[in-house]
């Protein structure tokens, strides 16, 4: 049985007024119009060391131009759920934790992007979020693991372990010899990422079923309108490379909304005109001109999932749904930034930056 709103008052009123004060922080459109105009990604770096960026660009004298955002607003993101953690009520902590999944996945991905380049970690360490749990030691076994060793390497931290013991994924019996081959095919590399994004999912859905709640229902649909437009992209993009359609199955993530029927449908449309037809079906409110590029599907994607994003915050009160509903919007922020700061090292003008972000 639900809460009634006095004990809801008194369970999330101080978390949720401190979480709207944060939302006060959040970047602007007018902040965002300054960091596009000016030239320079130094410029733009100064712009943001007068907002609650400031302090974040210490210590990376190594880097240069839009590294040294990236490293700056995963930072900031990391500083910021931090904080929220504070404050979360104990009992939802694991629906937040939950979230944080997400980016304890990405901190792997990262590793093995790395190691695929030659990286050291201390190269890639300041790229990681320190909120997901992956440690610093499993972290750095995994850079010094060389072929075969990566897959021990990995099942070996808390996060492995969490994914092989999942029984309920019927991919994950052929998932040691994806990860043993990840570096030596980038195809085989590819569908390794996607069973990391399968589970990261998967991961985030389990969590937040467990805590429930009308809140907690619009977020675990939000999640999975993500993974739709994630294999959306992947069909998109596979077919571009004309792969068949059983290897661009092997490549997507299970968790979404998309029946077999419909994903059959898209991977067999002959141009995209048609394909959109079929995802403004599952999209209604995609806007995208006709037969767009793949980056303008990209983008438009994005920009339907951040609407549904900054709804789930706005049309919450005293509820859990605030907290997780803020994390989504700082995520998108970080994504704006990285945009911003990217955009200038390619010279891409001023509207054509202004149409990748994602303002809610």
């Amino acid at each position: 049985m639900g809460l009634n709103i006095q004990s809801r008052a008194l369970k999330y009123g101080y978390a949720n007024s401190r979480v709207k004060a944060m939302k006060g922080l959040l970047l602007d459109s007018g902040t965002y119009d300054e960091m596009i105009r000016v030239k320079t990604t130094d410029g733009m770096i100064e712009l943001l060391q007068r907002t609650s960026y400031k302090g974040d660009f210490l210590g990376e004298g190594g880097d240069t131009g839009s590294q040294v955002v990236e490293i700056a607003s995963a930072k900031n993101f990391s500083k910021t759920v931090r904080k929220i953690l504070r404050f979360t009520p104990e009992s939802d902590r694991p629906a937040v934790d939950a979230l944080l999944r997400k980016w304890n996945i990405l901190n792997m991905k990262t590793l093995i992007h790395a190691k695929q380049q030659g990286m050291s970690y201390r190269e890639v360490k300041p790229y990681l979020f320190d909120i997901g749990g992956l440690s610093e030691s499993d972290a750095e076994r995994i850079m010094k693991a060389e072929g075969d060793e990566l897959f021990n390497e990995l099942k070996k931290t808390e996060l492995g372990k969490e994914m092989l013991s999942v029984s309920t994924a019927d991919f994950s019996k052929n998932m040691r010899d994806i990860f043993n081959n990840a570096l030596k095919n980038m195809n085989t590399f590819l569908q390794a990422e996607s069973i990391i994004d399968a589970y990261a999912y998967l991961f985030m859905d389990k969590g937040l079923s467990e805590v429930g709640g009308k809140e907690i229902t619009s977020i675990r649909r939000i999640m999975k309108k993500e993974i739709d437009a994630k294999n959306i992209l992947i069909v998109e993009r596979l077919k571009k490379y004309q792969f068949g359609k059983e290897e661009i199955q092997k490549y997507l993530i299970r968790g979404g909304t998309l029946k077999p029927s419909f994903v059959e449908k898209l991977i067999d449309a002959p141009d995209r005109q048609l394909s959109l037809s079929l995802i403004k079906s599952r999209f209604r409110k995609l806007d995208v001109k006709e037969n767009p590029r793949l980056v303008d599907l990209e983008m438009a994607l994005e920009k339907a999932l951040a609407a549904e994003k900054a709804t789930a915050f706005h049309r919450t009160i005293l509820s859990l749904g605030v907290i997780l509903g803020f994390i989504l919007l700082k995520e998108t922020e970080m994504h704006n930034v990285r945009k911003v700061a990217k955009a200038k090292e390619f010279n891409i003008p001023e509207q054509e930056v202004r149409d990748m972000l994602v303002i809610v």
